[in-house]
């Protein structure tokens, strides 16, 4: 009985969600970049410049954040495969998950069909998520 408790406990938090659980948690551009931030400042959000703990997401620019006291702007995609791409942070969480959950790899062809971006868009997103799963620690914290 333990067991089975423990499993909806983890399919609750993503652990063994289902794709359409992911597109509902994960409905828009801001909410990706919400996770985002989560995975890369555990602790919570601190500005490098000057230490301070707020940000707000700059209105005229995507996937940018800026410091509510000195203004710094910081690119939530900075350092991750998803860096210099105009591809929706909605259509790269997609792919993460095709890719994390397939057993056999995903082809360009079948993540273009499946995430709705071209083939050429899809190899560079397989390059880049690839990549960051060959690093050690990429799947600490999944975007699930």
């Amino acid at each position: 009985m333990g067991n089975v408790k423990r499993k909806q406990v983890r399919a609750e938090n993503g652990a063994m969600g289902s794709l359409h659980g992911l597109l509902a948690k994960y409905p828009d551009e801001r909410s990706c970049e919400r996770r985002l931030i989560e995975v890369r400042w555990p602790e919570g959000w601190s500005c490098p410049a000057c230490g301070n703990d707020r940000c707000s997401p700059v209105a005229d620019r995507n996937r940018a954040w800026q410091c509510t006291r000195c203004s710094r702007h910081l690119s939530v995609t900075a350092g991750t495969c998803t860096r210099a791409s105009k591809v929706p942070l909605t259509k790269w969480f997609h792919a993460i998950w095709l890719c994390a959950r397939s057993k056999r790899g995903v082809s360009a062809m079948e993540l273009a069909a499946q995430v709705g971006v071209s083939e050429n868009a899809a190899r560079r997103m397989l390059v880049g998520v690839r990549g960051a799963m060959a690093r050690p620690g990429c799947l600490r914290r999944s975007v699930g």
